[in-house]
C-alpha cells in the first residue's frame, strides 16, 4: 500500500496546486513577487524529494524492497532543508528592506514614499513567500515520509 498511499497524496497536492493556479494564479505571484527565486529553488527540490519517495514507495510495494534508514535520510534532511532554505529566504527579504529602502528619503516627497513603500512590499514579499514555500514543502515531504517509514516497518 506504500505506493498507492503516496500517489493518492501526489496527486492530491496536484490537484490543490492546480485549484490554486486556476484561482490565484501562484505562478504569476511567484514570478513577480520573488525576484531572488529562493522559491522556485524550494520548489524544484520538494518536487524531486517526492519523486524519490514515490519511488522509495514503489520498490517497498511492488519489489518488496525494505528501504534501509540511510536511504531515508538524505531524505529527511530534504525535507528539513526545504524549510531552511525558506528561512534563508526571509531573512534575504528582510536584508532587502532594511539595506536599500531607507537610505537618503525624502519624506516631504509624495513620489519618494511611494518608492519607499513599494521597496518594502517587495522585500516583505520575498521574506514572506519563501518561508510559507518552505514551511508547506516541509510538512508534505515530511508527511511523505512518515507514510513510508510506517509501511516501511509495518505499521497501517
Amino acid at each position: 500500500m506504500a505506493f498507492w498511499k503516496w500517489w493518492t497524496s501526489f496527486v492530491l497536492i496536484g490537484v490543490l496546486t492546480g485549484v490554486a493556479q486556476f484561482n490565484f494564479n501562484i505562478i504569476e505571484f511567484i514570478k513577480l513577487n520573488d525576484p531572488t527565486y529562493i522559491t522556485i529553488a524550494v520548489i524544484i527540490i520538494s518536487l524531486v524529494t517526492t519523486i524519490i519517495i514515490g519511488y522509495r514507495a514503489y520498490l517497498l510495494q511492488f519489489k518488496n524492497e525494505l528501504p534501509y534508514s540511510e536511504q531515508l535520510e538524505p531524505l529527511w534532511f530534504s525535507a528539513d532543508a526545504v524549510m531552511s532554505i525558506g528561512m534563508v529566504g526571509t531573512l534575504v527579504g528582510f536584508l532587502m528592506v532594511l539595506t536599500g529602502t531607507f537610505t537618503d528619503v525624502d519624506t516631504s516627497s509624495t513620489e519618494a514614499m511611494k518608492q519607499v513603500i513599494g521597496q518594502l512590499a517587495a522585500g516583505m514579499g520575498v521574506a514572506l513567500l519563501t518561508s510559507l514555500a518552505g514551511l508547506i514543502s516541509s510538512i508534505i515531504l515530511k508527511f511523505q515520509l512518515v507514510m513510508l517509514e510506517n509501511e516501511a516497518n509495518g505499521r497501517p
